[in-house]
């Protein structure tokens, strides 16, 4: 008997097995060349990479030498686990369609003003892009599908994007579906490609993804191994989250202390708040009641109970918060440096609430382009009070304009454990639902 078809009926046999099992563990080993552009440098060398990809009804987990990462579509995240510390970071799923919606319509933008402009460089197609990120926002042109030998060969017009070998192993339409998914997060490929991938019911024994964008990077995807997968899921559960010390970035420090606010501590930090506003009103301290009540409404989404007149009246006549409401409300450039001059001129008279300043300059830092200062703003607010929902909503703001999604979707994540009902996430809910309802072959 030949060899390669002997091996493929024994794959065949043990996917039978797995299917009692709901899952089916598949080793891989992808080799990636890279054929660089006219002019371009700094040109990737081959790699060789092994992986083992799990496939379940509604997940699967890629295991490479460092780190463990399981796709939840029940949940909608992707949890990264370090293999050698045994600890892990939530992510969401929708960072990565997030991303890939923002960079096709900055392709689309590029490639249209690098054609008006006729810079004579080679723009990319609509088709290779929506390739390489494996989603589009309306429908294209449809690739040329042949058979070429014992091959299935995906194109548009001369230029070959996929080859998927005729030789595979049966699977259960699930398992089929699940497979598709790993390629799209993992490699890319047209939407078309991954499409006919889950209607296949089977796992190829070859598949070769072939990208045209700077250069033209080939990675070719061999099945070494299919077997059963674990009868017992990963339970991300039992791995506790990163400690804050493992990182020396002060944004994931600030992301990682954050997840690890409890119920109680989050309780104790809210009555914190409401004792500091209480003391502030005895004091006379208007400025510093204010801003705490504006921080209250930020940890929280709620207003605070109804003020008293003498309260009031202390309000009314501080002459600070006169100023400050003047700068809240900036409409242009020179309002917004303006404001800014306003918050540091203040930030002596508030004698315990200065740094909920820092969450109105960070904004409009922001608003003026430097998200760099306002980022740091925000991560030095944290410092003094982690618990406050609206700052990471905003540090989420500023984190997808930079096309850092992971950490934007972090945040926000968090600002929405914190306060679940406060409105200054609709809109980031929103977001969520255009993304599922636009693109659902990405959950």
């Amino acid at each position: 008997m030949n060899t390669q078809r002997f091996y493929w009926l024994i794959a065949s046999a043990l996917l039978l097995v797995a299917s009692a099992n709901a899952s089916v563990t598949i080793q891989l080993v992808v080799d990636t060349h890279v054929e660089p552009g006219t002019g371009s440098q700094n040109t990737p060398a081959d790699s060789h990479v092994s992986i083992d990809v799990t496939l379940a009804n509604d997940n699967f987990v890629v295991k490479l030498a460092k780190e463990t990462v399981v796709y939840d579509f029940d949940k909608r995240k992707r949890v990264v686990i370090d293999n050698d510390t045994k600890t892990r970071v939530d992510y969401s799923l929708f960072d990565t369609v997030g991303f890939r919606v923002f960079e096709l319509r900055n392709r689309d933008m590029l490639g249209k003003s690098m054609a008006a402009a006729n810079v004579g460089q080679v723009v990319m197609a609509a088709l290779d892009n929506e390739h390489i990120l494996a989603i589009q926002d309306k429908p294209s042109a449809p690739l040329q599908a042949r058979i070429d030998g014992t091959d299935m060969v995906f194109s548009n017009d001369s230029k070959v994007l996929f080859r998927r070998g005729q030789q595979s192993t049966p699977v259960s339409p699930a398992e089929a579906r699940i497979f598709a998914q790993f390629v799209r997060y993992t490699f890319g490929g047209h939407p078309q490609i991954l499409a006919e991938l889950a209607r296949a019911n089977s796992i190829p024994a070859q598949l070769v993804l072939v990208t045209h964008d700077i250069g033209v990077t080939t990675r070719t995807i061999v099945v070494k191994g299919i077997r059963p997968g674990d009868a017992v899921p990963v339970d991300v559960s039992v791995f506790p989250a990163r400690q804050a010390t493992a990182s020396t970035d002060p944004l994931d420090q600030a992301l990682d202390r954050a997840v690890a606010i409890g119920p109680g501590e989050l309780s104790l930090a809210r009555q914190r708040s409401m004792d500091e506003l209480a003391s502030a009103f005895r004091g006379g301290r208007g400025l510093d009641a204010f801003l705490g009540m504006m921080e209250w409404t930020l940890m929280t989404g709620e207003g605070v109970p109804p003020l008293t007149p003498e309260q009031k009246n202390l309000l009314q006549a501080d002459t600070a918060i006169r100023k400050l409401n003047s700068a809240l409300a900036p409409k242009t450039k020179e309002d917004l440096s303006s404001a800014i001059d306003v918050f540091a001129e203040l930030k002596p008279a508030a004698t315990t609430k200065a740094y909920v300043l820092k969450i109105f300059e960070a904004n409009d830092r922001g608003m003026l382009g430097d998200r760099s200062a306002a980022r740091k703003l925000f991560l030095e607010v944290l410092t003094f009070n982690p618990n406050i929902a609206g700052v990471y909503k905003d540090l989420g703001d500023n984190l997808i304009t930079g096309f850092d999604m992971p950490r934007a979707w972090r945040c926000w994540d968090i600002g929405r454990r914190i306060a679940p009902q406060f409105a200054n996430f609709g809109p980031v809910n929103q977001f969520e639902r255009s993304l599922a309802a636009g693109h659902p072959e990405f959950f």
